[in-house]
């Protein structure tokens, strides 16, 4: 059985971008420790702001289209070379435009300079080549060598900001910096796409290879843009309506939730192509495996955010500056929130994998109306407020996610009360009750955690056999 899962092509994608990118994510944290020790979170704050919002233009300008193009390169690879260059040539198109819009909220709304505006549109422009490349390699299910170049990646980042002088760890200079290792960590997702020879097929007309895209496309480019108020304007929000200090907390906490996020993101990259392949060749294969294996995936979760929240004060507030320990206690709520985040995109990934990309746009506006506005008050709480409304509004929508996933793919999910209640006891037991336990009772209960949640496991499968 063992040799069977590890010789599974999604086991070893998995795999394979997991190591990668927690080794990237350890030289992550490692700089994060040197630039919060050197900047005020006011300067912090401005940093990750830029990088946010660069990002945020780069959401927009992707037209919706990376689902698209993994899942027509998993299909039929002979079509690589049109999606990624007539690909990339419209995201390029679109950020252009994008930046012409930021300018406008900029000058109304915002507080950038000329300088750190460029370097948004920059980054966001840098960003795009990667994106497009990066995803060749997950339609090809051939990850290996993205989890090379984002360990590499992760690795020359932190030989800067530990290696740079000190007058060099500014704001300026640090975005600087991390623009030109994007441009290198291009060129070797390029240069490795060429040499793999996964570059396949002719490349088409522009225009109609972009119509076809945007054609199949446009329901995760409306979903993007009716979900952006609620998944990616916290940035945003926080600026208007606090300051620049919560900006630095919020990310910060999503810098330390990062690992977590790592594994269940590698997860949902890895099986995608494989069940958008699956759903083709054998449906009834497909609803089995999601059957059984969903409750997994959420076991994995929820156990990983307990263990998380259990310890966060004694590892970031050892870690920290005592300035920015406000962090830590919105660390602890955004982790659960990352949790309930992962189990919808796991159904948005089969919902995707199915061709159901009608149904995920309107489960999106529904949860945009329904979350937004609980947002955008609890942004006038600082980070720690802003948390808290992420956690309720996605609570809260959870009922409703669930009853059209399940309706749409006519399957029922094997435990899911069982999981979600497990979910909220160690929620709730690891915040409101172990906060301020000694660290020795903690390694304990920790270690029975584990232990029970690898028996519960067992009884599951055998009772699913």
């Amino acid at each position: 059985m063992l040799s069977k899962i590890f010789h599974n092509k999604v086991f070893k994608n998995f795999s394979y971008l997991t190591i990668g990118s927690a080794l990237s994510q350890v030289f992550s944290l490692l700089t994060i420790l040197k630039i919060t020790k050197l900047l005020h979170p006011d300067d912090y704050g401005l940093y990750s702001f830029i990088i946010a919002q660069g990002t945020l233009i780069m959401t927009i300008a992707d037209l919706g289209i990376m689902m698209i193009v993994v899942r027509s390169i998993a299909r039929d690879p002979q079509r690589t070379n049109d999606l990624v260059y007539n690909g990339m040539l419209l995201r390029i198109i679109s950020i252009l435009g994008m930046a012409g819009v930021y300018i406008g909220y900029n000058y109304f709304l915002g507080n950038l300079s000329g300088f750190e505006m460029a370097m948004v549109f920059l980054f966001a422009l840098i960003s795009c080549f990667g994106k497009i490349f990066e995803t060749a390699f997950l339609g090809h299910q051939i990850m290996l060598p993205t989890a090379i170049i984002n360990f590499s990646s992760g690795f020359l980042w932190f030989v800067y900001v530990f290696l740079a002088p000190v007058e060099l760890i500014q704001v300026n200079y640090l975005v600087v910096a991390f623009l030109i290792l994007n441009v290198i960590k291009n060129l070797a997702y390029y240069f490795s796409l060429k040499k793999f020879n996964l570059l396949l097929g002719k490349i088409g007309d522009f225009w109609t290879s972009s119509k076809r895209l945007l054609k199949e496309s446009w329901p995760y480019f409306a979903l993007t843009l009716v979900a952006m108020p609620y998944t990616k304007f916290s940035n945003n929000f926080l600026d208007i309506n606090s300051s620049i200090d919560e900006v630095a907390f919020y990310n910060l906490s999503d810098k330390f939730t990062g690992p977590i996020s790592m594994v269940l993101d590698m997860a949902l990259i890895a099986i995608f192509p494989n069940f958008s392949a699956l759903w083709i060749t054998n449906k009834g294969k497909f609803k089995k495996t999601i059957q059984d294996n969903f409750k997994y995936f959420m076991l994995l979760g929820m156990v990983l955010c307990f263990l998380f929240t259990v310890f966060a004060m004694e590892i970031l507030g050892f870690l920290f500056p005592a300035s920015y320990l406000p962090a830590v206690f919105v660390c602890q709520i955004q982790i659960w929130v990352l949790f309930l985040n992962s189990v919808n995109s796991l159904m948005g990934t089969i919902l995707g994998s199915t061709d159901n990309e009608k149904k995920i746009l309107k489960i999106g506006i529904v949860n945009m109306l329904f979350s937004t506005p609980i947002v955008y008050f609890g942004s006038y709480y600082g980070a720690l407020g802003l948390s808290i409304a992420y956690l309720s509004a996605t609570a809260l929508f959870q009922f409703y996610i669930w009853y059209v996933f399940q309706k749409t793919i006519s399957i029922k999910i094997k435990d899911s009360f069982l999981m979600g209640g497990l979910a909220i006891l160690l929620f709730l037991s690891s915040y409101f009750l172990l906060g301020e336990i000694n660290i020795l009772f903690k390694i304990l209960i920790a270690a029975l955690v584990l232990l029970t949640s690898g028996w519960f496991s067992k009884n599951l499968m055998v009772k699913g056999s």
